[in-house]
């Protein structure tokens, strides 16, 4: 193989599904036109099973559909509504990032300044018994707090990383109908 082929096979990972009619993609709950319709769960959590393990900087979903029964006008507005949805979908993981990743900070800058709290008043070894009791409650709110602003941070973008990481790639995908 040369240099260029290796190099095509890797830009291009390519995904085939088998659909009966163009209504697998889209919500039976949905008549609307395609332009606009609802995507299908099982659509697209198929795709992310496919997809998800492909490698490649530009996917290639081909969609394949019995002859009789394709349509090139409603395949390019299908086009469209699947990029559409994929650019929405991960528009709107971006902006619960973003807001995790604040929480988290948040969290853990006020689990510290507890914590510093509870040491100031730990350090003046206070007489007085509602002080105590705001030791009592300081020391494991700040720990609570520290450490459930990290795991926000860690763990979480984590999580939410793989299913940006599905759908930055599905934006760039080039998606095709064939007859099968």
């Amino acid at each position: 193989m040369t240099k260029k082929a290796i190099k095509t096979i890797q830009e291009h990972s390519e995904t085939r599904i088998l659909l009966d009619s163009y209504d697998d993609i889209f919500s039976d709950f949905d008549p609307g036109e395609y332009a606009e319709r609802t995507l299908s769960d099982d659509f697209i959590i198929q795709l992310k099973k496919i997809a998800r393990n492909k490698n490649g900087d530009k996917p290639l979903l081909k969609l394949l559909l019995p002859a009789g029964k394709r349509n090139e006008q409603e395949e390019e507005i299908i086009v469209k509504r699947l990029h559409s949805y994929f650019k929405n979908v991960h528009k709107q993981l971006e902006t619960e990032a973003r807001k995790a990743k604040r929480t988290g900070w948040i969290l853990t800058f006020i689990g510290i300044i507890v914590m510093v709290v509870a040491s100031y008043i730990s350090f003046m070894k206070p007489q007085k018994y509602y002080v105590h009791i705001l030791l009592v409650l300081f020391e494991p709110g700040g720990w609570f707090l520290l450490w459930t602003g990290l795991d926000h941070l860690v763990y979480s973008s984590k999580e939410a990383k793989k299913d940006r990481s599905f759908y930055q790639r599905m934006i760039r995908s080039e998606i095709i109908f064939l007859a099968h």
